[in-house]
């Protein structure tokens, strides 16, 4: 194959690809059975011969540590031999982060083969016309599950893109679900109580499929154990079987135990942050849970994944002109709270200058609760996609306040800013969404530090 057939194959895939609608970047996030319609996935998978149906599925959904859980057990398997597929999103930089096996994301060539062989069952649903329109999730899905099929994993971790119901990973028959801590978000789209959300979230737990439980809020936990006993789902409540206690955390790694069914005293992480210790818990739990049916766990291989755990936009630090800069995907209020809770433990004595950029369907007000008292200095920034938050909107729901505050409309820009009027031993945080956080990772990658 030529270079230019190459560059051709993969220009026409994407274009394809790019055609659907992708509502993680529009205003309205329709959220009900006929934009989202799982008959339809089921129908686009029918093209590649329904690997759906066959895939050893670890499924997970939550409202926090969706991504870093899903990458714990990931991570763990790897460690442990097992060829592991991993989907995630949204992405920071390039689409193919989405879908990995074993830490290497999907090749273009590999991805466009994937999108073209969908190509028959999108033809077969316009014709049909009676499911609706493809959406360019549903696409990406499909071709992580064919992807997948193809290369013969032994496990695919998937992660819900929202909710849980109507998300067109739900389509898996999965070994295993884990549902992460639920918490407010998408309020407008899931519901405004936690038994909504976590209703739509526990719809991913299927007949006699185990279900791995995080920390949960009372009013959500109720309804995990109620949809999980309505099933026949054994659930595995991640506190019944492990403790956590941390040992030390600094700008490099995380010390910490984890005590209970294994005794996992002195593990490392170069994921940073309380939190992560309640992701990996439920990481194991998990693997634990699998060994029940044949998989072969072990605590060294165990330690050794969670050791080569790392995931971009969790506490990501850069050092770029002699500036420490952090960029985390933080987007709700209780992530917001773990977010200053890690800065207080790793950098105590810094100041805290904050680039922060929303979407409209978020909490805006409780986001900036948590950060305003934490504050040196604030800039409001805006991703490129229909549901960022103006300037007016941003500055009004910070409330009064004494704090320097700007706007700057382009992240590069925000960033720019910061870095000119910070010294050295301050510290730059990007945060509040996935979308504002590409973009800055995207302008320093691009630079010379």
């Amino acid at each position: 194959m030529s270079k230019n057939q190459y560059n051709q194959i993969i220009e026409k895939a994407f274009q394809f690809l790019n055609q659907f609608t992708n509502y993680e970047r529009q205003l309205r996030y329709p959220y009900n059975g006929w934009a989202m319609n799982l008959e339809r996935v089921r129908i686009l998978l029918s093209a590649v011969g329904s690997p759906e149906k066959t895939l050893p599925v670890i499924h997970i959904a939550g409202t926090k540590g969706k991504g870093s859980t899903s990458k714990f057990v990931q991570s763990i398997l790897s460690a442990l031999g097992y060829k592991v597929g991993l989907y995630t999103s949204p992405h920071l930089l390039k689409v193919n982060e989405r879908i990995q096996i074993n830490d290497n994301p999907i090749s273009d060539l590999e991805l466009a083969q994937a999108i073209d062989s969908l190509k028959p069952g999108v033809q077969a649903l316009r014709e049909n016309k009676k499911l609706g329109e493809v959406t360019y999730f549903e696409i990406l899905t499909a071709s992580a599950f064919h992807y997948f099929s193809l290369q013969k994993v032994d496990y695919a971790v998937l992660e819900t893109g929202l909710g849980g119901r109507y998300d067109a990973t739900n389509v898996s028959n999965p070994k295993l679900v884990i549902i992460t801590p639920i918490s407010f978000d998408h309020i407008d789209i899931l519901g405004d109580t936690l038994e909504q959300i976590a209703l739509e979230k526990a719809m991913i737990i299927k007949p006699d499929c185990p279900v791995v439980m995080s920390l949960q809020p009372e009013p959500a936990q109720k309804v995990i154990e109620q949809r999980a006993e309505q099933v026949k789902a054994r659930i595995f409540p991640v506190e019944n079987y492990y403790q956590w206690r941390l040992n030390y955390i600094n700008s490099q790694e995380m010390n910490f135990d984890l005590l209970g069914k294994r005794n996992l005293v002195g593990l490392k992480t170069k994921m940073l942050g309380p939190a992560q210790m309640i992701n990996c818990a439920s990481a194991v739990l998990a693997c634990d849970v699998l060994a029940e049916s044949g998989a072969k766990i072990s605590d060294s291989t165990i330690r050794k994944g969670i050791e080569q755990a790392l995931l971009p936009a969790r506490f990501q630090q850069v050092q770029f002109q002699n500036k420490t800069i952090i960029l985390d995907g933080a987007h709700n209020q209780e992530s917001a709270k773990a977010l200053a809770q890690t800065l207080s433990l790793i950098y105590p004595e810094k100041k805290y200058n904050f680039i922060i950029g929303l979407s409209q369907d978020k909490d805006i007000e409780g986001f900036l609760k948590e950060l305003k008292p934490k504050a040196h200095r604030i800039i409001f920034s805006q991703a490129k996609l229909q549901r960022a938050v103006g300037k007016e909107r941003l500055i009004t729901a910070l409330g009064e306040s004494s704090l320097p505050v700007a706007f700057e409309s382009e992240p590069h820009q925000a960033l720019e800013k910061m870095i000119s009027i910070t010294s050295s031993d301050e510290i730059i945080i990007i945060t509040g969404s996935f979308y504002l956080v590409g973009e800055a990772l995207e302008w320093l990658n691009k630079k010379p530090s």
